[in-house]
């Protein structure tokens, strides 16, 4: 922690230049460091997302963040922390006129439906603390990017990647203490685009569900109602169009 010390920018806020994934930092530093406490930098070269996919993107472009949260919830609700933090960022982007929401199970898109965010909650059940990972497009610039890729400076929202990262923190704090305070599921359904939507659920096992998303269920997980209704604990979720 000395060097993460050195560059502290900001209460609970760690920089570092570079580093191949900030989740790897923060999960190997967890045992020194506080509740709400962050690592983070602007160039990420090996970093992951959901199901071990990469989020790599070229220097400046977007913020990495790993933070340390220490919730007292069961450990059944413990999922539904990324859909808590994607709800967090949703209403601070939207403070900005930015018509975000959050799509299940752990993103954020912006109103057009490309992606501006994406959330990792990685578990340390020794020590009953979670790491939460967080990448977040800020501003490609002349640099090639997915289809689906958004970021905030796509809808006149501009900010440094340290900018960012103390903010995002103050705010994902906030709605991680105010659902543990009252951890109530429905709290988090009022900004997410994927409910009321016609969805495509591509299941692990390779099967497709489609239907209309109803609602989550009591640990986060999505209903999806065709004939009858599924509850989906792990899919990717294809958007098709408003019920």
């Amino acid at each position: 922690m000395a060097q993460l010390h050195q560059q502290k920018i900001a209460p609970g806020v760690y920089w570092v230049d570079q580093t191949g994934s900030t989740q790897e930092l923060a999960a190997s530093a967890e045992r020194d460091l506080q509740h709400g406490d962050v690592i983070a930098t602007d160039n990420q070269t090996a970093g992951r997302g959901r199901l071990d996919r990469s989020w790599d993107t070229p220097p400046g472009t977007a913020a990495a963040m790993s933070m340390i949260v220490r919730p007292q919830l069961p450990t059944e609700l413990m999922g539904v922390l990324t859909l808590v933090v994607a709800d967090g960022l949703v209403r601070w982007f939207r403070e900005f006129d930015v018509a975000a929401g959050v799509k299940w199970p752990n993103d954020v898109q912006g109103p057009d439906g490309k992606k501006l965010s994406g959330i990792l909650a990685q578990w340390l059940p020794d020590t009953r603390a979670v790491v939460i990972g967080i990448g977040t497009n800020l501003d490609f610039q002349d640099h090639p990017r997915l289809e689906t890729a958004g970021a905030l400076a796509d809808y006149g929202v501009h900010l440094s990647a340290q900018e960012f990262v103390v903010e995002a923190r103050r705010r994902v704090i906030e709605a991680v203490d105010a659902f543990v305070a009252k951890p109530v599921i429905e709290s988090v359904e009022a900004t997410m685009t994927t409910i009321g939507q016609q969805v495509k659920a591509i299941m692990p096992d390779g099967n497709d569900i489609h239907g209309t998303a109803i609602g989550l269920g009591s640990t986060g997980s999505l209903i999806v109602r065709d004939e009858t209704d599924h509850e989906i604990f792990a899919a990717d979720i294809v958007h098709l169009r408003p019920a």
